[in-house]
């Protein structure tokens, strides 16, 4: 039978991890091995029981499955949380008869820790996983901020970690990866810059506008790989949108966007796209509003895929875009429960009351990729076993099939999934994510990408 232990939020920490920037590499791993061991000498055994709940794996005897997932409950990012606290509850579920591992069925016990929306936290609350709860293998997405500094914890301490919900680039690349030496135990699946680029081509290209585009990048992880001129979307030059140049990036944390928005204005930028964080934001557009300039089209990553964080922003939302890496109208089933896209997005709403979200999928693949890895492992004690397990998988999720390296655009760490572009529209007292851009693939759009300038006077 599965734990129906609960680890409690805001459980014992590790210590705090002081994470540095140095060019692309914004993580230690020596730094992190050495708070990880101090961790793991310095938490009493009592907080073990506090993260477990009080439970263990219903006394059977048996050697339990421990699956750890660092979740940004607090901060930023705090709604990847609420999708990922539906998910494992559906795991538990799922998982209740056990998991298959190689020949045998084990229970299952799943911890989960609060990155609290800040690299340090994330870093902590995975040292917390490996040294306090014993996990087998960590889980994580909510963006580069919550799996970058997971997946190097990890990494350093040999624990075989699958990520998500990061461009890939900048979860390889922002981790130091190099493609003739990856990495040992960690593997990622999400979209990458050119897909980013060849739906932004599609919704952009709808508009009879002039193409001068602005990008609103944070001084991190993200904002690196998008403003890159490699892979990023300067490289959006080469289809003939004009980049506007000398456009500063941010701080994290910024509340002053002026001299941002004075090279938006005097370049009359027609497109802003970026990465902000929500918060971030919600800053810069109030800021922009004050300036009465209107663009023809606001595009934006992370800071537009919760339904929430868009109703924040009020009617003036309505035409903002997004990518979407997953919708009720993806044609994929779950592996666990046979479901469809559209029926894991109705069953989240008869539950939680909230409409779907892109994370959701995202978070439920984690768990598909490894139940489907685990099968062909020969023990749970075998770390290094289950590493390679998830490294030769070929698993068909609610996403789509991820397989890693079986790209060769992509790093051998790296598995990569489709994306379709989107733009939200008014609907009743909330906002609703259409399909405007398919890129190919066999979702049928909504509509057509539409001028927020133009929606905004009607």
């Amino acid at each position: 039978m599965v734990a129906t232990s609960s680890p409690v939020a805001g459980g014992p920490s590790g210590p705090r991890v002081e994470l540095r920037p140095e060019g692309w590499r914004l993580v230690d791993r020596r730094g992190l091995l050495k708070a990880a061991g101090m961790a793991a000498v310095a938490t009493p055994a009592a907080s073990l029981l506090a993260a477990c709940g009080g439970g263990g794996s219903g006394g059977s005897g048996e050697r339990s499955v421990r699956i750890g997932l660092v979740s940004p409950r607090t901060g930023s990012l705090r709604y990847y949380s609420e999708v990922d606290a539906h998910i494992v509850e559906t795991m538990r579920t799922i998982f209740r008869d056990g998991i298959r591992v190689g020949r045998n069925t084990l229970p299952v016990e799943i911890f989960v820790r609060d990155g609290q929306s800040d690299r340090n936290r994330a870093a902590a609350a995975a040292t917390d996983l490996i040294f306090t709860d014993h996990v087998d293998v960590v889980l994580v997405g909510g963006t580069s901020d919550n799996a970058n500094p997971v997946s190097d914890v990890c990494e350093a301490n040999g624990v075989p970690c699958i990520s998500t919900e990061a461009p890939w680039e900048s979860w390889f690349y922002g981790r130091g990866g190099n493609v003739q030496a990856p990495f040992s135990w960690t593997y990622h699946f999400y979209w990458g810059m050119a897909d980013l680029r060849g739906v932004y081509q599609t919704m952009w290209g709808q508009l009879d506008i002039p193409r001068r585009v602005a990008l609103l990048l944070p001084n991190d992880q993200d904002g690196n790989t998008f403003g890159n001129g490699v892979f990023g979307l300067p490289q959006l030059a080469q289809a003939g949108f004009q980049i506007v140049q000398d456009v500063p990036s941010y701080a994290v944390g910024e509340r002053d966007f002026s001299a941002q928005i004075q090279k938006i204005v005097d370049n009359e930028a027609t497109i802003i796209a970026g990465v902000p964080n929500p918060d971030d934001f919600a800053a810069f557009w109030r800021q922009l509003n004050d300036r009465s300039y209107a663009p023809r089209a606001i595009t934006m990553s992370k800071a537009l895929s919760f339904v929430r964080d868009v109703n924040d922003l009020g009617t003036s939302a309505d035409g903002f875009s997004t990518e979407v890496s997953w919708s009720p109208k993806h044609q994929f089933r779950s592996y666990l429960t046979n479901r469809t896209a559209e029926e894991l997005a109705n069953e989240y709403f008869d539950q939680t009351g909230r409409s779907w979200e892109q994370a959701l999928g995202f978070t439920h693949a984690l768990f598909e990729v490894l139940a489907q890895a685990l099968v062909n492992v020969d023990s749970i004690d075998n770390a290094r076993g289950i590493a390679d397990a998830i490294s030769r998988v070929k698993a068909g999720t609610i996403v789509g099939t991820v397989a890693f390296g079986g790209d060769q655009n992509v790093p051998k760490n790296v598995g990569s999934v489709p994306l379709v572009g989107g733009q939200w529209r008014r609907q009743d007292n909330s906002f609703a994510l259409r399909i405007v851009a398919n890129n190919g693939s066999n979702i049928a759009p909504d509509g057509p990408f539409e001028d927020w300038q133009t929606l905004q006077s009607s």
